[in-house]
């Protein structure tokens, strides 16, 4: 497989799966679209106009929500300021950077499931945590996040944890702090859809992080969550087609998806090196940021929002 089909191999029948989820043509999209390019072209404080397609990827992101798509698209850019932890200084090309990609993998599969959800599988393959670093780790998922977002078609997201590696050193550095700013960029960038939750190889000290981590996501997220004491029981869930040989699938082994994950980031370096230099213009935005937890990270952990 080369990198241009990794994330979507059916563009055409992807696109008709999730207009078809939303009750909407082809048409119907142009029209949005053509809404969010008119009020871009407003907002004189964001640096770029983004692509169609990213366009369109939030919009499916926010179910066709005009306003919901709006603040996502303008957070996408804002939060670059307003949460440096996770983004300056976390180009992929950067020693630090490459070293993380090494110790976690960050591998959205191939092929999608029947219902067009995208199953992402993220593994620590690295027990040594002395030299691991959080918001790295964070950062790099992000900067995956960033490829699907120019290239996916979205409807739904599944994400397997593989924790047959984390130690208690890793947790440690898995501070609530970081977890809240984390899930901050989740919730007013990338959210979506999560179906399900499947956590595989889980120690038993594994506990302590979930029990922080229920505290960010809503109670039908919990719901959804799933731990597994065993690797290939994961098979109960996911067609065998989609799953990598790792589980017992038929698909890639997670580390020659790494690989071609890697050959993907370094085809959007020119992408990486642009977003370093994005940045609001505060003086030109319409209407001031309202200062609430996004300001100063005060109060309640905010509920991530699920479907």
């Amino acid at each position: 497989m080369d990198t241009k089909n990794l994330l979507v191999q059916d563009p055409k029948g992807q696109l008709a799966l999730v207009l078809k989820q939303y009750n909407k043509t082809e048409e119907n999209l142009e029209e949005y679209l053509d809404i969010l390019r008119k009020w871009l072209k407003t907002q004189m404080h964001l640096p770029e106009m983004p692509s169609d397609t990213m366009i369109r990827n939030f919009l499916f992101n926010n179910k066709f929500s005009v306003e919901a798509t709006k603040q996502k698209l303008d957070m996408y850019y804002t939060l670059r300021s307003l949460i440096p932890e996770i983004y300056e200084n976390k180009n992929p090309k950067l020693p630090h950077m490459q070293q993380i990609r090494k110790k976690t993998y960050v591998c959205p599969l191939p092929k999608t499931t029947e219902d067009g959800y995208r199953v992402t599988v993220i593994k620590f393959v690295d027990e040594d945590a002395d030299n691991f670093d959080a918001y790295d780790f964070f950062a790099h998922t992000y900067n995956i996040a960033e490829i699907r977002v120019q290239e996916d078609i979205p409807l739904s997201d599944v994400i397997i944890y593989d924790f047959e590696f984390l130690t208690m050193g890793h947790i440690l550095k898995l501070t609530p702090v970081v977890i809240k700013k984390a899930s901050i960029v989740l919730e007013k960038v990338f959210s979506n859809r999560v179906k399900a939750i499947h956590i595989i190889n889980a120690p038993s000290y594994v506990d302590t992080l979930l029990s922080v981590c229920k505290q960010l996501i809503s109670p039908k997220l919990v719901e959804r969550l799933n731990v597994h004491n065993k690797s290939n029981s994961i098979l109960k869930y996911l067609p065998k087609e989609i799953v990598p040989k790792d589980y017992g699938g038929d698909e890639m082994t997670l580390s020659e998806l790494n690989d071609l994950w890697e050959k993907k980031i370094q085809e959007y370096q020119q992408r990486f090196d642009a977003l370093e230099k994005m940045k609001p213009n505060e003086e030109l935005r319409p209407a001031p940021l309202k200062n609430d937890d996004i300001l100063g990270f005060y109060g309640n952990f905010k509920k991530l929002s699920v479907d």
